[in-house]
């Protein structure tokens, strides 16, 4: 046990909606349901730009594989 008082600051939420998260973008694109409509804009834009390329599957694929 810690001889210091409790802290009455609580820790911060990192879960901004208004803000991608690499994460939450890597969920989009695998079609989970844990993102915010900022992260799937993100992917549809990362999709339009490189259209013939499914980084996140092609990522899991390689993990299934290894």
């Amino acid at each position: 046990m810690s001889d210091r008082p409790p802290s009455s600051k609580r820790a911060p939420n990192s879960a901004n909606p208004t803000r991608a998260n690499i994460a939450r973008v890597y969920d989009a694109a695998l079609g989970g349901r844990d993102n915010y409509e900022i992260d799937r804009k993100t992917i549809a834009e990362i999709d339009r730009v490189f259209p013939a390329i499914n980084m996140a599957w092609a990522n899991r694929n390689f993990l299934i594989r290894a």
